[in-house]
């Protein structure tokens, strides 16, 4: 300190640091001495700072995690399918509500439906709770896989959760017709449930899946491999969330001038109101029993023989080299990931990208919400040409150039087109016109050959519109060129016009592409 407390630097209790008066232009030489009854005459001193700070120790109502687990149960009350089901086998279905992975057989044809079930009842320690909460909010996931030998009909599932016999969340697994070797995610969003129906063990987990043959798809039996269950049960009372140090500064007149709360003195911290002394917490949240320390193996923070914790200057840090934390001169340095792609709304090009969207609340979220949308490569072309004629070259393959679409790389690629045609007879005569499609590249034939049109007529008849075909290339490499085939088939009489795979006043011919996934 100087002679007179001038240019003293105050000490940052929580990041508040108290403000420094200023000295007048002249300090009073050597040390200063009491004062006396009547004012010293010369320069008046630098008063000493009068701002004193004083930290008190709280806690706030933020959710925290309960210990729960879920047991296998009988999933007949849970069947809202008729005459569709089978139960999964309890020892199975147990081992997957414990995050291990298990298999839904296919169906053999030995119960006359087409879905098998799990259930399991939601169990929490009630010793892992705070205060007196009324309810709890439960989510889940689960990762299902298609193991074949068939696709899934439609919406082929559900993950559900239940009080009682009264569905909570009926949330259905999709992407619809989902291939065999396809994958899925089920989720139960974070759900309400009253806590004294968990502890009476209403509240259960229901997974079914399709393992038979549709009645309506009819596309056969399929078996399904299920892992990476995961539960999750949340509960919050007033004044019973976390403990955290709230420090309070004041001036000479009493007024506050800053207030910071911290998790240790150090660490800022947002507290969730309500927020009540932890005194006040003895009816039940905290204060009458200690916090508990995790026994999880390398847990840095231990108890003193004083009652207090202590965790080291140093966190202690996982050697393995995959480990991407290090400590830093400034502190613990967790690297960031950087997430780019085509923002939402915004314009897409040529070559395939993915938007992502990230969202968590604000604070240290348990949970994030990672979203992402595939802009896949497609093309599309109209024939600008006439239509060929079919009839000069009747029996012959008749290529249409103008018609050729390029698929740029690897993968599985919807490929359809509409193919324009004319046909007629001015005496009467019968014949039809069919078309293919077929990979120029390689020489493959993609489609087997569709009827674009027919005539029988016994006398004068015209023909002219527009034909479908449609078809799913795989491609190992690319680029590919994929283009439209004719071909003209006289069987009687005589056909004056048929031509096809061009442009008239009524219509086109296009082809058009999209790739569906890797």
């Amino acid at each position: 300190m100087s002679e007179c407390g001038c240019g003293n630097s105050p000490i940052a209790i929580g990041g508040c640091r108290p403000s420094k008066p200023p000295c007048p232009p002249a300090a009073c030489p050597g040390p200063r001495p009491p004062c006396p009854p009547v004012p010293c005459p010369g320069p008046v001193p630098c008063p000493e700072p009068c701002e004193h700070c004083e930290t008190i120790p709280l806690r706030d109502s933020a959710p925290y995690r309960v210990t729960a687990t879920a047991s296998s149960t009988d999933p007949t009350p849970y069947y809202t399918i008729a005459d569709t089901h089978a139960a999964l086998d309890p020892a199975v279905a147990q081992t997957i509500l414990n995050s291990g992975t298990g298999t839904f057989p296919a169906d053999d044809g030995t119960h006359s439906g087409r879905h098998t079930w799990l259930a399991g009842v939601v169990h929490i320690d009630p010793a892992s709770l705070r205060g007196k909460p009324a309810d709890v909010t439960v989510s889940a996931s689960v990762h299902v896989h298609n193991d074949g030998r068939s696709t899934a009909c439609r919406l082929y599932g559900r993950f559900a959760l239940w009080n009682g016999t009264t569905p909570v969340r009926t949330d259905l697994l999709g992407p619809p017709d989902l291939p065999a070797g396809g994958d899925d995610n089920g989720v139960i969003p974070p759900t309400a449930v009253p806590l004294a129906d968990v502890l009476a063990g209403k509240v259960v987990i229901e997974l079914n899946l399709e393992t038979g043959d549709d009645d309506a798809c009819r596309v056969g039996p399929k078996q399904w491999t299920v892992d990476s269950f995961v539960l999750t049960v949340q509960a919050s009372a007033p004044g019973c969330g976390r403990h955290f140090l709230r420090t309070t500064c004041r001036d000479c007149d009493g007024t506050v001038t800053c207030t910071t709360d911290t998790l240790d003195g150090s660490i800022p911290y947002a507290a969730v109101p309500p927020v009540f002394p932890v005194a006040s917490c003895q009816d039940g949240c905290s204060t009458a029993r200690p916090p508990c320390i995790s026994t999880d193996r390398d847990n840095a923070i231990v108890r003193g023989s004083d009652g207090c914790l202590y965790a080291p200057d140093t966190p202690a840090l996982d050697p393995s080299p995959c480990n991407a934390a290090r400590n830093t001169t400034g502190g613990l340095l967790v690297p960031r990931i950087g997430l780019t792609g085509i923002a939402p709304g915004g314009s897409t090009g040529g070559e395939r990208s993915v938007d992502i969207d990230v969202t968590g609340t604000s604070g240290c979220p348990e949970r994030w919400e990672i979203g992402a949308r595939l802009t896949p490569v497609s093309g599309f072309l109209n024939s600008e040409r006439q239509h060929a004629d079919l009839l000069a070259r009747a029996g012959t393959d008749v290529p249409v150039p103008e018609s050729d679409i390029v698929l740029p790389e690897a993968g599985v690629y919807h490929i359809d087109s509409d193919v324009r045609y004319a046909l007629g007879s001015a005496t009467g005569g019968s014949g039809y016109i069919i078309g293919w499609l077929r990979d120029e590249t390689t020489d493959t034939l993609l489609t087997s050959f569709t009827q674009i049109a027919a005539i029988n007529a016994a006398r004068q008849e015209q023909q002219g519109g527009t034909t479908h075909i449609m078809t799913e290339y795989t491609v190992t490499s690319g680029p590919r060129t994929v283009r439209l085939h004719l071909m003209f088939v006289l069987t009687g009489g005589r056909i004056t016009d048929a031509e096809a795979g061009g442009t008239d006043s009524n219509g086109a011919t296009r082809m058009r592409f999209l790739k569906v996934r890797d």
